[in-house]
């Protein structure tokens, strides 16, 4: 991955082979900017939902949105169900944009370095090098605090990986100049280790859906 260089990912990679598979070379992970701008889905708050936490440990409004810490993360094992740990997709409420688990269930990799930026910028696409790449939207095994929209956190994608560590796939969008429409972004979600994770909004290119 040369973010933000330039957009290119290795040929065997997930994301290659699924730009491959599909034909849609604007498959990749999304931005810490896009991350959090779909996140929010026009909130201004602690979670998507609309409100802000009252305790930054056990909450009860971060268990109406995402698996965390304080309903059923924490009884995690490695032969447990969905019930721990991880949970299935549409377990908790989905955000106004029709995203699920975006607080949360596992934190998920953007494509920027972590870093600050300084002063105010439009759809910045990060700082230029760094040690460790970006996380968002918190875990199972964390406290609310940790699952807010603004919550990020920092990690060597070579050489960590772990049960509470996924991503999400984003596409922009692009027009069929045959058919002159515009084709929806699509995202999923995938842990790291456990597969298949998330959400899929989907296609109307038929083509593509049937691959």
């Amino acid at each position: 991955m040369n973010w933000p260089a330039n957009s290119a990912v290795n040929a065997t990679s997930f994301m290659g082979k699924l730009r491959a598979k599909t034909g849609l070379s604007t498959f990749d992970l999304p931005t810490e900017a896009q991350w959090e701008y779909a996140c929010r889905a026009g909130t201004g708050t602690a979670l998507s939902s609309g409100y802000n936490l009252t305790s930054t440990g056990s909450d009860p409004r971060m268990a109406e949105v995402g698996r965390y810490a304080y309903n059923g993360g924490s009884s995690w094992t490695q032969n447990g169900n969905t019930s721990v740990g991880t949970a299935k997709v549409g377990s908790y409420l989905p955000n106004s944009w029709g995203l699920y688990d975006m607080h949360g269930n596992v934190w998920e990799w953007c494509l920027d370095w972590y870093g600050m930026l300084s002063g105010s910028v439009t759809n910045p696409t990060g700082v230029a090098s760094g040690s460790f790449r970006l996380l968002r939207g918190g875990s199972f095994d964390c406290y609310a605090w940790n699952c807010r929209s603004a919550a990020r956190e920092g990690s060597n994608v070579q050489s960590y990986k772990y049960v509470n560590m996924g991503f999400r796939v984003a596409a922009v969008p692009f027009v069929d100049t045959s058919a002159n429409v515009l084709v929806a972004d699509s995202e999923r979600d995938f842990s790291s280790t456990q597969g298949y994770r998330g959400w899929y909004y989907g296609y109307r290119d038929s083509s593509v859906l049937n691959k």
